[in-house]
C-alpha cells in the first residue's frame, strides 16, 4: 500500500483528521466557499478553518456529531 502524501496546507490536515463521511462535508463547504469568494484566504483561527476575504468571512468547526459553521458577528453591538 502506497503512503498518502502529508496534507499541504493546516486545512488539508484538519479535513485530513477527520472521519471520511466528516471530510467529504468539509472538502464541499469548501468547495462552495471557493466558488463563491475565489479570492478567500484559507488558514486556521481558533483551531477551525477559517476563510478570510477583507477580515473573517468563515470560521468552520468538525465536532462529534456536529458541523459548525460561524460567520463573524457584526453590526450589533450587544452581540
Amino acid at each position: 500500500m502506497t503512503p498518502r502524501p502529508a496534507p499541504s496546507t493546516p486545512i488539508d490536515a484538519y479535513v485530513a483528521g477527520c472521519p471520511p463521511d466528516v471530510q467529504r462535508i468539509l472538502r464541499r463547504i469548501r468547495q462552495v466557499v471557493r466558488k463563491a469568494v475565489p479570492e478567500a484566504e484559507e488558514r486556521l483561527s481558533y483551531r477551525m478553518p477559517t476563510f478570510f476575504a477583507d477580515g473573517v468571512l468563515l470560521h468552520v468547526g468538525a465536532f462529534r456529531t456536529h458541523i459548525g459553521l460561524f460567520p463573524p458577528v457584526r453590526g450589533d453591538a450587544r452581540l
